[in-house]
């Protein structure tokens, strides 16, 4: 760890000319900023390479802090970070974010001095001058810092919580993902937050004490970012906005509170924008008073939120924008009107990175001030070889009270999940008595070895760690691993899913997160009765709550059992991953393989996809070996990386279909649905029997079985086998699992 401290004297820089001056500031107290005397901003050199939203690498040396008094376009610049009396170290350095603490005395920073060194953190004390480094890990990221009540910071890293891990990899540019922390200003008790299975980036801190920030949810089709809650010990993680219909675009990014549940953030697509986009004014419930304020207890949930759009004509897409419409890259209010004024970074023109790159341009971000009201923007500073951004006021803020959470140390490091009605729900009205229990999955991504893709579909790793069986009163709690991606299911008692969440959730070490229902109203008060809820006199199902990370898998012997005894287990599977070589394909091979073989009939229906350009098509017949069999449309093999089986049972890539612009035949069918086995084909081909609580003769479907009309060679399909197909399909339809990682080879 490096730690640097050099006493300095501010450097004065003159003002840049060529910038009209606006009539606020400096005292004068008739605008929006008569009260502020001095403005901070971030300038760092122009580019085009921020990726999507959730990027963080993108190093340019030569940024710097500045400070802009009065804050009008005519005010002078002085250069508080970096100067040359603070040392050649810093000559270089970009700076990707800051902070101003509730004293306005100390900013912390994130900035990177060398292409070869990662993003650290800065002290930076402005009465003299100060630099310090805080320590942290020199192989990590630490971005987006903000101050803390009690003397701390909160930071997103790419710093790995769960011991003997790598992070997850996000899932198209397989960047690094951002994870939340926290620390003291001297870089003491570090904490990292528990990790979701993409980015969490940009958090703010709200008047009550929590900490908002977005979100990157994916999910197969599931792929926005969105905002959220925690508290400042990262517990107690709640929906804020996007998730409940309520979203204004594909993401939501950089909030800022105006007034108490009311925020203004950027509005766009999750990439090709450069990060920035509209400007949209959310509001998270029933306003309570005229001014805007929203009581605590009237409707402020997600699902009640609203939103409205502060610059009409500004893509929320990836669109190009055009001239004298630009975007925003970041928004900080200066009121609480119902038209608020704003300190805005906005760019000009197209501002989308595929267009800038074809012309060789990046775009220019300068400081305005932006009258809602009047949709008119009034320049401050627009330096035109840099970024101008994060334009905030110098001045001193109240300090929201500490938000901390209660542990429960009998966990022994688990974390408790549960809901006290799972039948109390916002998305499905359950028939009474059809929810046998909650399966709980663990996601994971590339990160561990496997190749880009885990299959055909567009879902990430998946593990199943148990299956929680609910109580009479419909209540359930099970232990699971904290620190790691979770999802749930409601599944029936033939083992199918009847909802699936569509996102991923994690929790920390000892703590308790049981909600009222399976996504029930979120503006209900949930209360917790030990007494009257039968799931705690139960007590909760042991779903891998305390296995290490490389024992969450099942073994070879489990998965290649056609006969094992469990599947009626109400707790820990043994089948957790389902890796088709391992788990599906015995099955296909010893049951239905004998007709399926890939030879043209009845049995095998065959599909083509042509080339509308070249005018050539392909065909594939459907086919349940273990052969891998070519398939070559346009140049391009789209199966002999799968087995037959695999590719006639999930189907082709249809997103390489779509880009390709490829035509596939009517006769086309996918027979496996991800995390929808019930609505799948080929489940309702078998119609399995009844596996929850014990096995029974029962059918799934009111048909008639495929076993009826033909003999499976190997005789008809147990109990164990008809769970292997369910929890493939409700798995995600993957290919590869932990046990089949071609990263590891260790089978």
């Amino acid at each position: 760890m490096k730690h640097r401290t050099h006493s300095i004297g501010l450097a004065v820089v003159a003002a840049l000319g060529g910038i009209t001056p606006i009539g606020c500031g400096g005292g004068d107290d008739s605008g929006p900023l008569g009260n502020v005397d001095s403005l901070v901003v971030l300038q760092r050199p122009r580019r085009n390479d921020m990726g999507d939203i959730f990027q963080y690498t993108s190093y340019k040396p030569g940024a710097r802090l500045v400070k802009l008094s009065p804050p009008t376009a005519d005010g002078t610049r002085e250069t508080l970070f970096p100067t040359p009396a603070q040392g050649a170290e810093f000559a270089a350095a970009d700076i990707s974010g800051y902070d101003i603490s509730f004293d306005a005395r100390t900013i912390v920073l994130s900035a990177k001095l060398a292409d070869t060194q990662k993003y650290g953190l800065f002290l930076l004390t402005l009465d003299t001058g100060t630099v310090d480094q805080i320590p942290t890990d020199a192989g990590r990221d630490y971005v987006s810092p903000i101050f803390l009540p009690g003397d701390r910071i909160m930071f997103t890293t790419n710093a790995v919580v769960e011991a003997n891990a790598p992070q997850h990899v996000d899932e198209y540019e397989r960047g690094t993902t951002l994870q939340l922390g926290r620390m003291n200003l001297d870089g003491t008790n570090e904490e990292l937050g528990p990790r979701n299975l993409s980015h969490r980036t940009f958090p703010t801190l709200a008047s009550d004490g929590r900490v908002m920030f977005t979100q990157w949810d994916h999910l197969g089709p599931e792929n926005a970012g969105h905002l959220m809650f925690v508290n400042q010990d990262m517990q107690e993680l709640r929906e804020g906005f996007g998730k409940e219909g309520t979203g204004a675009s594909n993401s939501t990014l950089k909030a800022q509170e105006i007034a108490p549940g009311r925020f203004v953030a950027i509005a766009t697509a999750r990439n090709r924008t450069v990060q920035a986009g509209a400007l949209i004014d959310i509001r998270l419930g029933t306003p309570a008073t005229a001014d805007g304020v929203v009581s605590a207890d009237r409707n402020a949930s997600e699902a009640n939120a609203s939103y409205a759009s502060l610059t009409p004509d500004v893509p929320r897409g990836n669109e190009v924008s055009a001239d004298t419409v630009g975007r925003y890259y970041d928004a900080y209010p200066l009121n609480a009107k119902d038209k608020p004024d704003l300190l805005v970074s906005w760019a000009d023109g197209p501002v989308e990175s595929s267009v800038l790159g074809a012309a060789g341009l990046s775009a220019n971000f300068g400081v305005y001030l932006y009258d809602t009201a009047r949709q008119a923007r009034r320049p401050i500073l627009d330096d035109p070889e840099m970024w101008d951004i994060f334009a905030r006021p110098l001045q001193t803020r109240t300090a929201p009270p500490l938000v901390g959470s209660a542990n429960d140390n009998t966990l022994n490091g688990a974390l408790l999940i549960g809901s006290m009605n799972a039948y109390d729900s916002s998305l499905k009205d359950f028939v009474p008595g059809s929810i046998f229990g909650i399966r709980i999955i663990e996601g994971f991504s590339s990160e561990e070895g496997f190749p880009r893709m885990f299959g055909t579909t567009m879902f990430e790793g998946q593990a199943q760690l148990g299956v929680a069986r609910l109580a009479g009163d419909g209540s359930w709690l099970a232990t699971v691993p904290a620190n790691v991606p979770l999802a749930l299911q409601a599944i029936d008692n033939f083992g199918m899913s009847l909802l699936p969440e569509p996102v991923w959730f994690s929790g920390r070490p000892n703590e308790s997160r049981v909600c009222g229902g399976c996504h029930e109203d979120r503006v209900k008060t949930t209360v917790v009765d030990p007494g009257l809820t039968q799931a705690f006199a139960i007590g909760p199902t042991p779903a891998h709550g305390t296995t290490a990370r490389a024992d969450r898998e099942s073994t070879i012997a489990d998965l290649e059992n056609p006969n094992l005894v469990g599947a009626n287990a109400a707790g820990a599977e043994r089948l957790v991953g389902m890796a088709w070589d391992r788990a599906i394909q015995p099955v296909l091979t010893a049951k239905c393989a004998g007709c399926h073989d890939g030879t043209p009939g009845a049995a095998n229906p065959t599909y083509t996809i042509m080339d509308p350009v070249t005018g050539t098509s392909v065909s594939w017949t459907f086919n349940l070996t273990g052969n891998r069999v070519p398939f070559v449309v346009g140049g391009e093999d789209l199966a002999s990386e799968w087995p037959a089986s695999y590719f006639s049972i999930a189907g082709p890539d249809m997103e390489a279909i779509e880009e390709g612009n490829l035509v596939v035949s009517t006769a086309f069918k996918v027979y496996m649905k991800p995390q929808d086995a019930r609505g799948s084909l080929l489940i309702q081909k078998v119609n399995p029997t009844r596996l929850y609580p014990t096995p029974t003769s029962e059918r799934a479907f009111p048909t008639a079985p495929h076993s009826t009309a033909v003999v499976y060679p190997g005789g008809e399909l147990t109990a164990t086998e008809f769970l292997k197909l369910i929890l493939a399909a409700d798995l995600g339809v993957n290919y590869y699992a932990r046990e089949n990682n071609p990263g590891l080879a260790r089978y």
